[in-house]
């Protein structure tokens, strides 16, 4: 029998909570927003999902290790509830194989010969294979050109407002993974606009909600708010990594865990676990910078790609 592969939906983004009101601490609009080594494997699976793979690629990985990659499965044109079924089918049959593996014995078929392959040797052992089998997970590809191709009527006046709140320009990427940088977007949770701010967060940040006016639903001003809180949580918590988890995460949620394990990101990514903090909040900031990393290469290569047309119509070399 030979297995393909198949995924789960992008991350599910969370709602905001609560901010106070802050100015970034003196130099921030300086401060670069860093890969940490730790973090270069993931941000790599992200690229991936954005680049090489599509809405009907399912890439089945292990969660906690997300260079381990079983197999990639592209779904049939079928119904949503058959992709479903489909990927649940999928994932039944990969962790019944990785489970499996821990009796020790030596791989019957392709795709337990794949799982090991797929498997650095010190790690071959019944225990490790009891656990990847409950790591297992569906990622499905995401075709960013959409989301880039909205962004260019609104990434100008992103960009002008966070410098004006003195933020690195490159948190303008954000809205690729909140909305899709479509300014009425809706999520099922109630989040709204480019920034997806939720109710509360908006009231506190001086935004109409509701009635006639959902002032969420302007990019200009949706902007302003979402910088306001970033600066905020910047302020709070010290660290660009973790001002940007707070944005998905919350920020009460991220305190809490600054207090119990200090403030640097790599640490309370490894040791953080909560109902809430799961593979979506831990995963917010790789998949920022991917993001990031990505549209600024593809903005890269179609200036150059502008440049060379017009060297070309004009005879230049």
């Amino acid at each position: 029998m030979k297995l393909w592969l198949l995924t789960c939906t992008f991350i599910v983004l969370l709602p905001v909570t609560a901010f106070a009101a802050g100015q970034p601490r003196s130099g921030a609009a300086a401060d670069p927003l860093p890969t940490p080594s730790a973090l270069k494997s993931d941000v790599r699976f992200w690229e991936s999902i954005f680049t090489k793979y599509g809405p009907d690629d399912c890439l089945f990985h292990d969660k906690e290790n997300l260079s381990v990659v079983y197999f990639v499965k592209r779904l049939p044109p079928v119904s949503v509830f058959r992709k479903a079924s489909l990927t649940k089918h999928y994932l039944a049959v990969l962790k019944k194989a990785i489970a499996g593996l821990a009796d020790g014995h030596e791989p019957r078929n392709t795709i337990e010969q794949r799982i090991v392959k797929v498997t650095a040797p010190e790690l071959r052992t019944p225990g490790y294979y009891r656990s990847a089998a409950l790591n297992l997970r569906c990622q499905r590809g995401v075709d960013l050109q959409p989301s880039l191709d909205r962004s260019k009527d609104h990434l100008g006046m992103v960009m002008r407002v966070l410098d004006q709140h003195h933020l690195p320009t490159d948190l303008a990427f954000l809205p690729h993974l909140e909305s899709g940088y479509n300014p009425i977007a809706r999520s099922r949770v109630g989040a709204r606009g480019l920034w997806q701010l939720m109710p509360s967060a908006a009231r506190l940040s001086g935004l109409s909600v509701g009635g006639r006016y959902d002032h969420r639903l302007s990019p200009q001003r949706s902007t302003s708010a979402a910088a306001g809180m970033l600066a905020d949580f910047y302020n709070q918590t010290g660290s660009w990594p973790l001002a940007i988890t707070a944005y998905n995460y919350g920020i009460n949620g991220t305190m809490r865990a600054i207090k119990i394990y200090g403030n640097d990101y790599v640490t309370i990514r490894d040791k953080h676990r909560t109902s809430v903090f799961g593979f979506a909040a831990r995963n917010y900031y790789p998949s920022f910078l991917a993001v990031r990393n990505v549209a600024g290469n593809m903005a890269q290569e179609q200036v150059a790609a502008a440049s060379r047309r017009s060297n070309s119509s004009t005879g230049k070399l």
